[in-house]
């Protein structure tokens, strides 16, 4: 854009642009060049993006961006729906749920911040997308993103080894329910989920955040409730961890996390 006024980032919620990342700006203030800024860390693939397109290409894509406050339990895609979004997990966790036709919900993987949902090229969504958590997204038309990419050969290049990531992340995700032992699971999804999401640390440890219910989490690990909080105890009693509650964790030793997974942990994230 030559005019030199840059646009102003639509916000779904006015309370978002103070919880967004660029809360030190007025919300009329909330130009793309904030938002890039906001979005530049994590080494995910919007940023990547972002990088590798002309300035005035990215000014134009995050011209077209819109912010979303996500409540707990709101579901962003319905199974079997084609978005006309493309979604980019800014904050929160997201859950992706088969729903079976006795209509219990089982969730078959997470999303957490740079994770890109909306199944670009693609046809609809073979999942419901919801809200583990409170989450912020950030979002553009799935048509504008799709066209951005096929103009922009590096930036489609840059999808394609995203694609790939993913690939890596679902091996990943398959090594954490191949445990033998409930101990097993419980350890590598920690272990995931510290590298793959920003945590908290307190002194030299991280703490990390468990947006599921017992319940839920059981599901996912293939687990009984009772027998998780057995894993996590004995983990604690390992001098693993230390449960700060049942959403928190406090990893004290990392190595011996990873060892107390039992499986090859390395695939690093793209």
């Amino acid at each position: 854009m030559k005019s030199g006024v840059e646009p102003v980032v639509r916000f779904s919620d006015p309370r978002f642009a103070r919880k967004s990342g660029v809360q030190d700006m007025p919300e009329q203030m909330t130009t793309a060049r904030a938002l890039k800024a906001a979005v530049s860390h994590g080494n995910g693939l919007l940023e990547k993006l972002l990088d590798a397109l002309h300035p005035d290409v990215t000014e134009r894509l995050l011209s077209q961006a819109t912010l979303h406050d996500v409540a707990v339990g709101d579901t962003l895609i319905e199974r079997g729906a084609r978005s006309e979004d493309v979604g980019y997990v800014l904050d929160g966790t997201l859950a992706m749920v088969q729903v079976l036709e006795d209509g219990k919900k089982h969730i078959v993987g997470l999303l957490v911040p740079t994770d890109i949902y909306g199944r670009l090229f693609d046809g609809p969504s073979n999942y419901r997308i919801e809200a583990l958590s409170a989450a912020r997204i950030l979002s553009f038309p799935r048509a504008f993103f799709e066209q951005v990419l096929r103009d922009n050969p590096e930036a489609e290049r840059l999808f394609l080894v995203h694609l790939l990531d993913e690939v890596d992340a679902a091996r990943e995700w398959l090594l954490l329910i191949s445990g033998r032992r409930a101990v097993n699971r419980v350890a590598s999804f920690l272990s995931i989920l510290q590298r793959r999401t920003r945590f908290k640390r307190t002194g030299d440890h991280a703490v990390v955040h468990v947006p599921l219910s017992r319940k839920d989490l059981a599901q996912y690990l293939g687990a009984r409730p009772e027998t998780l909080s057995r894993a996590f105890h004995e983990l604690e009693d390992m001098g693993v961890l230390r449960i700060v509650d049942p959403h928190h964790f406090r990893i004290i030793d990392e190595q011996a996390l990873i060892a107390a997974s039992g499986d090859d942990l390395t695939l690093q994230d793209g």
